[in-house]
Order: structure tokens, then sequence, then C-alpha cells
């Protein structure tokens, strides 16, 4: 897990979507491959592929997927865009992720051009640790990493800080579904918006069920292992931000029931400004 910009230029390249007709693009393999096929990855090219068909002056605001099957992680995913309107100030595209004749996913966004109205926000107050007071996520899995899998110990496109330990990992230590963590890009991003929201799409994804387990003692792969998969994903973007910058993830469950887990997440930068949201269902199943 130790940053690594290599790993992140990587990252960036599987995310360049390219032209395969009218409204179609592919998304190429990832080197950073996972058992199955990364459900981040498929909302970052998706998030790409859309913004490929609006206009330049409209940004990705909200996004709403249903993930249908697992998918090949050595295989490329096509993704076929349909557009549902172009208004003055909105643009809407449905998205759909195959692999062959398999549907991986199904995806609606919205994009939006910047308008003025009222504004306000709230939200609990900031933590007052720095992301330069913890210690990098490698250093801080070191006593876990002979149970954690192969693929966990190797680079990372992103720089993660936990401010409490990763329990829903390895470790299966008992307490409230909440977690906490800072995070950047591993090196400087190009300044452009669709790939820093691409970017920050595929983070969304990474540890968002991890909360649903601490109240339970379980862990994904350490003591008293449970399985999971994400069912569906709905994410917000609230304003312009950059993955060169720290931002503070904040994630909770505030329920488990009927094999399924609800877990939420907000990104906020160092100031206090809140830059997403994120909402994911998930299931949970006795291995």
């Amino acid at each position: 897990m130790i940053a690594s910009a290599e790993e992140l230029e990587s990252l960036v390249d599987a995310l360049r979507v390219t032209p395969a007709g009218v409204n179609r693009f592919d998304g190429p393999t990832s080197v950073r491959k996972l058992p199955r096929l990364f459900g981040g990855q498929v909302l970052a090219q998706a998030v790409m592929a859309a913004g490929a068909t609006v206009p330049a002056d409209r940004y990705p605001h909200s996004l709403h997927t249903l993930f249908l099957r697992g998918g090949d992680p050595g295989a490329p995913v096509a993704y076929r865009v349909a557009v549902l309107r172009d208004g003055r100030s909105y643009s809407a595209r449905a998205v759909t992720a195959t692999q062959g004749d398999d549907v991986l996913a199904t995806l609606q966004l919205s994009f939006a051009t910047e308008q003025d109205g009222p504004e306000h926000e709230w939200s609990p107050p900031l933590t007052e640790t720095a992301p330069d007071e913890l210690l990098p996520l490698h250093e801080q899995l070191e006593g876990e990493s002979s149970v954690l899998p192969e693929w966990w110990s190797r680079p990372h496109p992103f720089d993660f800080r936990f401010l409490e330990h990763p329990e829903a990992l390895a470790a299966a230590g008992t307490r409230n579904p909440e977690q906490r963590f800072w995070v950047r890009a591993a090196t400087r991003v190009p300044d452009e918006p669709l790939l820093h929201t691409a970017l920050l799409a595929y983070v969304s994804d990474l540890t968002l069920l991890d909360p649903a387990l601490m109240p339970h003692g379980r862990s994904w792969y350490g003591n008293r292992v449970i399985a999971g998969a994400s069912i569906d994903h709905a994410m917000w973007f609230h304003r312009r931000f950059s993955m060169n910058d720290w931002m503070l993830c904040r994630q909770v469950s505030p329920i488990a029931t009927g094999g399924r887990c609800l877990c939420t997440c907000d990104f906020t930068t160092e100031a206090g400004a809140r830059i997403a949201s994120a909402s994911q269902e998930g299931v949970l199943r006795e291995p």
C-alpha cells in the first residue's frame, strides 16, 4: 500500500477510455488487478465515457449505479452511452458497462454548468489531526501484512492516512460503525476536472462498506472473515476539487439488516469545504 506515482500514472492511463463508435467507448484493463474487476474502476471509466459526450462547460454533479455482476479484471470493459437529455443547464446520460454479452453495471449521470443560487453547508466538526501527523497505511498495517491478500501489499495510486485503525481489513476489532481517513493522489494529477472526478469516484468505492463490519467484529481478510459486495452506489459532486490536495473522508454505516448494509460518506477539504458525498448498499454473507 505504499503510495506510488507509477501506479497512479497507470490508473490514469486506464481511465483514458477510447472511442469505439458513436457514443461507445472501450475501457482498458488496469495494471492494478484485484481478484475480480473493481467496481470503482467501472465508476471511473463510466464518468470519463459519459463526460466525453457532454458540452465542455458541464461537469458531473451526480451518478447512480446498479452493480449487476462481477467482471473479469483481465478483460476490457465496453461502455455504451445513451443521451437522455441536453437542456440549457443540465445534461443527463445513461451508461451500460459490458464485457461480451454480460452487463456488469448500469449508470445514470447528470452534468451541469456552474450556476448561482443560495448556499449553505453543515457537517460535523473536522478532526484536528493533520494527515502529516498520521502513519502511511502500509506502516499502519505492517503487523497484519501476513494475513492480507498479496495484492494489498502492492504499491497504490493514492496516499491514505487513517485516523483510526482500519479494523475491517484484518484486525476485526469491535467499535462504532464509522471510519475516517485522509487521502490524496500519490503524485500530481493533470489539471483536468473530469479526470479528478473519475479518480474520486474510484476512491469512493475502495472502503465504503468497511464500517458495516465494525459493530460485529468482522473483517474482510483476517479474523472472523465475512464476505461482501456492492449492490449499488450513488455519488454527488458539490464543488470543484483537486486530487492533488488532501481530503478527509468520513464513513458511517447507519444500518445493516436483511443481509444488506447501508454506508455513507463525505469528502471534505482541509479547510472544511465539502467536496462530495456518497452512499452505497452492500450485501454481507457468511463465507
